[in-house]
């Protein structure tokens, strides 16, 4: 017990973090997250989503075609706490927490247990951080837990009814069950079939976990076959056929990503769907007098794309991004920080003198997953986006964890105690200060700040329109914020049957989203004040449209003082 107790407070403190008033903070319910928990509560009812779809294995929803496996994550919570905001959060905080404690496994079977089997090591093996207790590594698994425990980034997707937590979780379990079958065959099952989970999990995950499974077969070819892929032992046979067992589980994905909606999600989001570096190569073109072989091999679309791409993928890597401000998504961040903590940066910089010796596949293994983290999120128009290489933060975890190891172990060599002490406890209050600060603008300036980003007062929208319902023939709410209407049936409970058959969708746009403009006598459109104060017995509920402020009889207000919606009846309330 006393040799387990630093993770075990680790989880503890991982728990806590995640967990305490999941419902309140973040304020409000982004529409994604009511989307996860309806559709849940839907399939329940009535065995069919939203759209009246039985049991889908991908969810339509705002035509964004969302993978279905955290919607079935969600559903026995559902089904256990109703349909509320713990329900729906609760599964990615609870498997931010396991995701925590599986870093802490692979890192120990990465970095101690090789070393503890090995009946020796090279010394100059890790020559900037000096030997610890007989193995160097000795703390790093604590370390990485202990920073990704307190990782602003993870701490911000754990927190919510986020898909990209889940399919982190996934990658997670199923790189544990690789290294684990290095050891005992029988791993490999759960190896493959986690990462395949993954691939229904999140968008991104169809492309790095892959990349980082075909990566940990090429550089532990070795263990995997040590005398030959053609001699058939035992051994073989497990991983052939976990291998087979993978691939029949995924070929379904096949048709879903080569199906109409698999491309519309593709080229809603993709990079191709920016015009500007295709606008910006026949720009170039046309200022040459003569168009011949060698402006079209400078100025084309692909070289365009390319660079639009390189640029993506680098912008990751910026300090700016990682320590200073962040993604500019106001959900993916708290305001005044980046995606770690500033102070750390040291950590990186030491960790990654560390693991650029490359001194074995485990350090080869970490770096190909930071190189890799962020070609996903790369591939699509906003960069650098936090939620699409949110897995970025695991090797990132690891690699400040060897650069903490590094700074502890120079300190604790100091012959003089006293100043190793002092050193120690700095570095301690360092930490302390960090996460405090963090947490600090996260509960009381996060809400006052960004409410709106989580839109904020819909649980009181439902409130006075259920109340008084039948009071107006139309009910007009601003779609100012993305996807009101999903949010309305959550927070009213609307019947799932009732939805289904009362649901109008807009014409798709050019990159082929649609969403629900009326269900009942709810609206969800721009407010044009002018000529919807003209409807007869209608409640307008405005955002920030211009209206008769003399006319608001009733106001949603957000935590920091800020006026979030505008009452306003026709019927002369």
């Amino acid at each position: 017990m006393k040799k387990h107790l630093p993770i075990i407070l680790i989880l503890v403190l991982a728990t806590l973090l995640r967990v305490v008033s999941l419902d309140k903070f973040p304020a409000g319910l982004n529409a994604d997250e009511a989307a996860i928990g309806y559709n849940a509560w839907s399939l329940l009812e009535t065995g069919k989503d939203e759209h009246s779809v039985s049991w889908p294995t991908v969810f339509r929803s705002f035509d964004d075609y969302k993978p279905a496996v955290y919607f079935y994550l969600v559903l026995p919570f559902v089904k256990i706490l109703g349909l509320n905001i713990w329900a729906v959060r609760l599964p990615s905080a609870l498997l931010g927490v396991a995701s925590v404690l599986l870093v802490y496994l692979i890192v120990k079977q990465l970095f101690v247990s090789v070393v503890k089997s090995s009946k020796k090591y090279k010394a100059d093996n890790i020559s900037v951080i000096p030997d610890l207790i007989g193995n160097p590594y000795q703390s790093l698994p604590i370390f990485s837990a202990l920073l990704l425990a307190v990782s602003p980034w993870h701490l911000q997707f754990s927190r919510g009814g986020w898909e990209v937590n889940a399919a982190l979780f996934f990658i997670l379990f199923g790189l544990w069950g690789f290294f684990k079958g290095l050891e005992k065959p029988k791993y490999f099952y759960l190896f493959v079939l986690s990462l395949a989970v993954s691939l229904y999990t999140y968008h991104s995950a169809r492309i790095i976990s892959p990349i980082l499974a075909l990566s940990l077969v090429i550089l532990y070819w070795r263990e995997l076959f040590p005398s030959s892929i053609l001699k058939i032992d035992s051994r073989t046979k497990t991983i052939l056929s976990a291998t087979l067992l993978g691939i029949l589980v995924s070929i379904p994905l096949a048709g879903q990503l080569l199906s109409k909606e698999g491309q519309s999600r593709f080229t809603g989001v993709s990079v191709f769907s920016d015009t500007g570096p295709l606008w910006q190569a026949l720009e170039m073109r046309r200022e040459h007098p003569v168009l011949n072989l060698y402006v079209k091999a400078v100025h084309n679309q692909y070289l365009s794309y390319g660079l639009r791409f390189t640029k993506n993928y680098l912008s990751h890597f910026s300090p700016r991004f990682l320590f200073v401000t962040g993604d500019e998504i106001a959900r993916s961040k708290v305001t005044g920080m980046g995606q770690s903590y500033l102070l750390l940066f040291p950590l990186l910089f030491f960790g990654l003198l560390s693991l650029l010796q490359l001194d074995s596949k485990e350090k080869k293994f970490v770096l190909i997953w930071f190189l890799v983290a962020p070609v996903a999120a790369a591939m699509t128009f906003q960069s650098p986006h936090a939620l699409r290489a949110q897995n970025m933060v695991i090797p990132l975890s690891i690699i400040m964890g060897l650069g903490l190891l590094a700074i502890v172990s120079t300190i604790n060599g100091f012959k003089i105690k006293p100043v190793s002490i002092i050193l120690n406890f700095t570095i301690i209050a360092i930490g302390i200060f960090s996460v405090s600060q963090y947490l600090h603008l996260y509960y009381v300036h996060y809400p006052n700040e960004l409410s709106f980003a989580w839109q904020y007062g819909f649980d009181q929208i439902a409130q006075y329109t259920k109340a008084n319902y039948d009071k107006y023939d139309t009910i007009i709410i601003s779609d100012r914020y993305d996807q009101p209407y999903i949010l309305m049936a959550f927070f009213l409970k609307y019947p799932p049957q009732t939805l289904q058959s009362e649901l109008v969708m807009t014409p798709r746009d050019k990159f082929g989203f649609s969403t629900v403009r009326k269900f009942g006598k709810y609206e969800f459109r721009s407010i044009n004040y002018n000529e919807d104060k003209k409807l007869p017995n209608a409640l307008i509920v405005a955002a920030d449209e211009s209206v008769d402020d003399g006319q608001v009889f009733h106001s949603v207000i957000d935590a920091g003082g800020k006026t979030m919606f505008k009452f306003i009846s026709t019927a002369g309330e």
